[in-house]
């Protein structure tokens, strides 16, 4: 088993180590071992930073983080982690949707100006911004 130190956990997750000390304070990282005042992590603590991350991209509060790892061990609460991540999973399938259809209109946007650029260069007139539908992209 691996061990690392505060700084190279800090350094590898881009994470300063105030926040890894506030993921141990609050319960997310349990059982970092100390050698003096110093903390040891392991692989089993980089793998529940790792599941913290993804969450927290993903856009999971850090109370539903709590209760999700308060629960997740717990066979009576099996019923509270699958309402939890079924909720978190449905708020980050409406993100993707709402991402890919901003996506849709940048790309419009972006074709219409190099198509400008393209008219422009060889001396022809503008296109007109009602040719670039939506649904093309």
């Amino acid at each position: 088993m691996s061990a690392y130190s505060i700084t190279e956990v800090s350094i590898k997750y881009n994470l300063p180590a105030s926040t890894l000390r506030y993921y141990e304070d609050i319960g997310l990282i349990k059982d970092v071992k100390r050698e003096g005042n110093k903390r040891i992590y392991s692989d089993d603590n980089l793998s529940r930073l790792d599941a913290i991350r993804c969450f927290k991209n993903t856009g999971m509060t850090i109370a539903e983080l709590q209760t999700l790892f308060r629960y997740e061990n717990q066979e009576h609460n099996l019923d509270k982690v699958i309402d939890l991540l079924e909720n978190h999973c449905d708020r980050v399938a409406n993100q993707l949707e709402l991402l890919q259809n901003n996506q849709r209109h940048i790309k419009r946007k972006l074709n219409y100006y190099q198509d400008i650029r393209t008219a422009k260069q060889q001396h022809k007139s503008p296109p007109k911004w009602e040719d670039y539908h939506l649904d093309m992209f």
